[in-house]
């Protein structure tokens, strides 16, 4: 039988709902592989599926205005310009009956979103999650943004590196608020 046995008082603790991330934060975010996307569909009800994303900076972001026919605003998401970070996930060529998913769909009628990275460890002292509300838009690749994107996911992604993003419609979500809870600098 497992039982949970914290090793130190303070290996545990709930952050309190924050923005901007702490740096323990940010970097159990950058590291994580996969992480869970929840959506809304029209009807109210939770989608919820498993993603592969990037972190870009605000730095990193691109801060050229959009060409004024550029897709990839207009539904009440940030611009590029918002304070904070970002995470993108692509559309990929993984096997799809199409780019118009569900979770596209979505973010399209209702931008707001949650994404949840979580750890889990046999050993329960090691167990940790971080969970990020924000609002997403979906960038087409005329966006100036879509670029940037691109490159942080085939940075990250060796498998990326024999597929076509450039054409590919990807999420990108700026992160409002955070809460997040256990040993986040444990790996």
């Amino acid at each position: 039988m497992l039982r949970f046995q914290p090793t130190e008082p303070t290996a545990f603790r709930q952050h309190a709902v924050r923005y901007p991330m702490t740096p323990e934060e940010r970097a159990f975010l950058e590291r994580a592989r996969v992480a869970a996307l929840a959506t809304v569909d029209a009807e109210g009800r939770p989608h919820v599926v498993p993603i592969c994303f990037a972190v870009l900076a605000p730095a990193a972001r691109s801060t050229r205005p959009e060409p004024a026919n550029a897709r990839g605003t207009g539904n009440g998401a940030p611009d590029d310009e918002t304070d904070g970070i970002a995470l993108v996930s692509a559309i990929d060529e993984k096997p799809k009956s199409t780019v118009d998913l569900q979770r596209v769909r979505n973010v399209r009628a209702n931008p707001r979103v949650t994404v949840l990275v979580d750890r889990y460890r046999e050993d329960w002292s090691r167990l940790a999650w971080l969970q990020g509300r924000g609002r997403a838009r979906i960038l087409e690749s005329d966006a100036s943004s879509h670029a940037d994107a691109v490159s942080a996911l085939k940075a990250k992604y060796d498998q990326y590196g024999h597929h076509e993003l450039g054409d590919r419609p990807i999420v990108s979500i700026a992160i409002e608020r955070t809460v997040s809870w256990g040993a986040l600098t444990d790996e």
